[in-house]
Protein backbone atom coordinates (compact mmCIF):
# COMPACT_ATOMS: atom_id res chain seq x y z
CA UNK A 1 0.00 0.00 0.00
CA UNK A 2 1.43 3.39 -1.02
CA UNK A 3 1.67 6.45 1.20
CA UNK A 4 -1.20 7.95 -0.81
CA UNK A 5 -3.52 5.02 -0.11
CA UNK A 6 -5.91 4.83 2.83
CA UNK A 7 -7.41 1.54 3.96
CA UNK A 8 -9.79 1.09 6.90
CA UNK A 9 -7.02 0.45 9.43
CA UNK A 10 -5.10 3.57 8.49
CA UNK A 11 -8.25 5.68 8.28
CA UNK A 12 -9.38 4.52 11.72
CA UNK A 13 -5.95 5.18 13.23
CA UNK A 14 -5.91 8.74 11.89
CA UNK A 15 -9.45 9.40 13.13
CA UNK A 16 -8.50 8.11 16.59
CA UNK A 17 -5.59 10.54 16.72
CA UNK A 18 -7.82 13.37 15.53
CA UNK A 19 -10.48 12.51 18.13
CA UNK A 20 -7.85 12.57 20.87
CA UNK A 21 -6.62 15.99 19.70
CA UNK A 22 -10.23 17.18 19.49
CA UNK A 23 -10.90 16.24 23.09
CA UNK A 24 -7.97 18.43 24.13
CA UNK A 25 -9.72 21.44 22.60
CA UNK A 26 -12.88 21.08 24.70
CA UNK A 27 -12.16 23.83 27.24
CA UNK A 28 -10.96 26.31 24.63
CA UNK A 29 -14.11 25.74 22.57
CA UNK A 30 -16.32 25.94 25.67
CA UNK A 31 -14.93 29.39 26.41
CA UNK A 32 -15.37 30.55 22.82
CA UNK A 33 -18.92 29.23 22.67
CA UNK A 34 -19.83 30.92 25.95
CA UNK A 35 -19.36 34.35 24.35
CA UNK A 36 -22.39 33.92 22.08
CA UNK A 37 -23.97 30.75 23.43
CA UNK A 38 -24.30 28.64 26.56
CA UNK A 39 -20.84 27.12 26.46
CA UNK A 40 -22.12 23.60 25.83
CA UNK A 41 -19.85 23.17 22.81
CA UNK A 42 -17.11 22.06 25.18
CA UNK A 43 -19.32 19.27 26.51
CA UNK A 44 -20.25 18.31 22.96
CA UNK A 45 -16.59 18.06 21.98
CA UNK A 46 -15.91 15.75 24.92
CA UNK A 47 -18.92 13.57 24.09
CA UNK A 48 -18.22 13.35 20.35
CA UNK A 49 -14.57 12.54 20.99
CA UNK A 50 -15.59 9.81 23.44
CA UNK A 51 -18.06 8.34 20.96
CA UNK A 52 -15.47 8.29 18.18
CA UNK A 53 -12.73 6.77 20.32
CA UNK A 54 -14.96 4.05 21.76
CA UNK A 55 -16.19 3.02 18.34
CA UNK A 56 -12.85 3.27 16.55
CA UNK A 57 -11.12 1.21 19.23
CA UNK A 58 -13.46 -1.74 18.76
CA UNK A 59 -14.57 -1.45 15.11
CA UNK A 60 -13.93 -4.32 12.71
CA UNK A 61 -15.07 -2.82 9.42
CA UNK A 62 -13.45 -3.49 6.05
CA UNK A 63 -15.43 -0.70 4.37
CA UNK A 64 -14.35 2.93 4.75
CA UNK A 65 -17.87 4.14 4.05
CA UNK A 66 -19.33 2.03 6.85
CA UNK A 67 -16.54 3.16 9.18
CA UNK A 68 -17.43 6.82 8.62
CA UNK A 69 -21.18 6.27 8.73
CA UNK A 70 -20.92 4.39 12.01
CA UNK A 71 -18.78 7.18 13.46
CA UNK A 72 -21.61 9.54 12.60
CA UNK A 73 -24.27 7.27 14.06
CA UNK A 74 -22.36 6.90 17.32
CA UNK A 75 -21.83 10.65 17.58
CA UNK A 76 -25.53 11.23 17.00
CA UNK A 77 -26.49 8.77 19.75
CA UNK A 78 -24.30 10.30 22.41
CA UNK A 79 -24.48 13.99 21.51
CA UNK A 80 -27.81 15.28 20.13
CA UNK A 81 -26.68 18.94 20.38
CA UNK A 82 -26.61 21.20 17.32
CA UNK A 83 -22.91 20.72 16.66
CA UNK A 84 -23.14 17.02 17.46
CA UNK A 85 -25.88 16.63 14.86
CA UNK A 86 -23.91 18.63 12.30
CA UNK A 87 -20.78 16.55 12.87
CA UNK A 88 -22.75 13.31 12.73
CA UNK A 89 -24.25 14.37 9.40
CA UNK A 90 -20.81 15.28 8.08
CA UNK A 91 -19.49 11.80 8.87
CA UNK A 92 -22.53 10.07 7.45
CA UNK A 93 -22.40 12.15 4.27
CA UNK A 94 -18.71 11.38 3.83
CA UNK A 95 -19.42 7.72 4.54
CA UNK A 96 -22.09 7.58 1.87
CA UNK A 97 -19.56 8.90 -0.65
CA UNK A 98 -17.09 6.14 0.31
CA UNK A 99 -19.60 3.32 0.76
CA UNK A 100 -18.34 -0.03 -0.50
CA UNK A 101 -14.69 1.05 -0.71
CA UNK A 102 -12.06 -0.97 1.13
CA UNK A 103 -9.42 1.61 0.34
CA UNK A 104 -9.17 5.01 -1.31
CA UNK A 105 -6.44 7.30 -2.54
CA UNK A 106 -5.82 10.63 -0.80
CA UNK A 107 -7.10 12.35 -3.92
CA UNK A 108 -10.49 10.67 -3.30
CA UNK A 109 -10.95 12.67 -0.10
CA UNK A 110 -12.52 15.38 -2.26
CA UNK A 111 -15.59 13.19 -2.80
CA UNK A 112 -15.85 12.55 0.94
CA UNK A 113 -15.66 16.29 1.58
CA UNK A 114 -18.39 16.97 -0.95
CA UNK A 115 -20.54 14.29 0.69
CA UNK A 116 -20.05 15.87 4.11
CA UNK A 117 -20.98 19.33 2.82
CA UNK A 118 -24.07 18.06 1.01
CA UNK A 119 -25.30 16.28 4.11
CA UNK A 120 -24.72 19.28 6.39
CA UNK A 121 -26.46 21.68 4.02
CA UNK A 122 -29.39 19.34 3.50
CA UNK A 123 -29.96 19.09 7.26
CA UNK A 124 -29.14 22.60 8.41
CA UNK A 125 -29.66 24.76 5.28
CA UNK A 126 -26.59 26.89 6.06
CA UNK A 127 -24.51 28.42 3.29
CA UNK A 128 -21.11 30.07 3.17
CA UNK A 129 -21.37 33.43 4.95
CA UNK A 130 -23.86 32.26 7.58
CA UNK A 131 -21.18 31.93 10.31
CA UNK A 132 -21.23 28.14 10.70
CA UNK A 133 -19.03 25.08 10.12
CA UNK A 134 -19.80 25.46 6.41
CA UNK A 135 -17.55 28.53 6.31
CA UNK A 136 -14.60 26.33 7.27
CA UNK A 137 -15.48 23.15 5.43
CA UNK A 138 -16.45 24.49 2.00
CA UNK A 139 -13.27 26.51 1.31
CA UNK A 140 -11.19 23.63 2.64
CA UNK A 141 -12.74 21.15 0.21
CA UNK A 142 -12.60 23.62 -2.68
CA UNK A 143 -8.91 24.28 -2.04
CA UNK A 144 -8.21 20.55 -1.89
CA UNK A 145 -9.94 19.94 -5.23
CA UNK A 146 -8.17 22.84 -6.91
CA UNK A 147 -4.69 21.86 -5.74
CA UNK A 148 -5.16 18.12 -6.17
CA UNK A 149 -5.78 18.63 -9.89
CA UNK A 150 -1.99 18.82 -10.25
CA UNK A 151 -1.63 15.38 -8.65
CA UNK A 152 0.38 16.72 -5.70
CA UNK A 153 -1.37 15.33 -2.63
CA UNK A 154 0.92 17.07 -0.13
CA UNK A 155 0.30 20.48 -1.71
CA UNK A 156 -3.43 19.80 -1.76
CA UNK A 157 -3.48 18.88 1.93
CA UNK A 158 -1.48 21.96 2.86
CA UNK A 159 -3.84 24.18 0.87
CA UNK A 160 -6.78 22.52 2.60
CA UNK A 161 -5.59 23.48 6.07
CA UNK A 162 -4.77 27.05 5.01
CA UNK A 163 -8.18 27.51 3.43
CA UNK A 164 -9.93 26.01 6.46
CA UNK A 165 -8.08 28.40 8.75
CA UNK A 166 -8.92 31.40 6.58
CA UNK A 167 -12.57 30.36 6.47
CA UNK A 168 -12.67 29.93 10.24
CA UNK A 169 -11.14 33.35 10.86
CA UNK A 170 -13.50 34.98 8.37
CA UNK A 171 -16.48 34.05 10.56
CA UNK A 172 -15.41 36.73 13.02
CA UNK A 173 -16.62 39.37 10.54
CA UNK A 174 -19.98 37.68 9.95
CA UNK A 175 -23.35 38.07 11.63
CA UNK A 176 -24.72 34.81 12.98
CA UNK A 177 -27.85 33.41 11.32
CA UNK A 178 -28.18 30.11 13.18
CA UNK A 179 -28.24 28.83 16.74
CA UNK A 180 -28.12 30.85 19.94
CA UNK A 181 -25.57 33.20 18.40
CA UNK A 182 -28.20 34.65 16.05
CA UNK A 183 -29.94 36.18 19.08
CA UNK A 184 -27.01 38.59 19.38
CA UNK A 185 -27.53 39.97 15.85
CA UNK A 186 -24.84 42.61 15.12
CA UNK A 187 -23.16 41.88 18.45
CA UNK A 188 -22.12 38.51 17.04
CA UNK A 189 -19.81 40.35 14.64
CA UNK A 190 -16.27 40.31 15.97
CA UNK A 191 -16.51 36.85 17.54
CA UNK A 192 -15.16 33.79 15.72
CA UNK A 193 -17.74 31.03 15.38
CA UNK A 194 -17.25 28.10 17.73
CA UNK A 195 -18.52 25.45 15.34
CA UNK A 196 -16.35 26.73 12.51
CA UNK A 197 -13.38 26.68 14.88
CA UNK A 198 -14.12 23.12 15.96
CA UNK A 199 -14.32 22.03 12.33
CA UNK A 200 -10.97 23.65 11.62
CA UNK A 201 -9.34 21.75 14.47
CA UNK A 202 -10.70 18.47 13.12
CA UNK A 203 -9.49 19.17 9.60
CA UNK A 204 -6.06 20.34 10.75
CA UNK A 205 -5.59 17.32 12.99
CA UNK A 206 -6.73 14.83 10.36
CA UNK A 207 -4.34 16.30 7.79
CA UNK A 208 -1.45 16.47 10.25
CA UNK A 209 -1.75 12.82 11.16
CA UNK A 210 -2.34 11.81 7.55
CA UNK A 211 0.62 13.80 6.32
CA UNK A 212 3.11 14.12 9.21
CA UNK A 213 6.02 16.52 8.68
CA UNK A 214 9.26 14.89 7.53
Amino acid sequence: MSADTLDVARFAAILKQAATDFKGRAEELRQLDSILGDGDLGVTIELTSKAMLEYLTTQQEDDIGKLLMNCGLNINKISPSTFGTVLANAFMGAGKAAFGKKQIEIIDLAALGDGAIESIKKRGKAEVGDKTVVDTLVPAVEAFKKESASGDAKAALSATVKAAEAGMKATADMKAKFGRAKWFQDKSIGVQDGGATAMYYLIESFVRHLNPPA
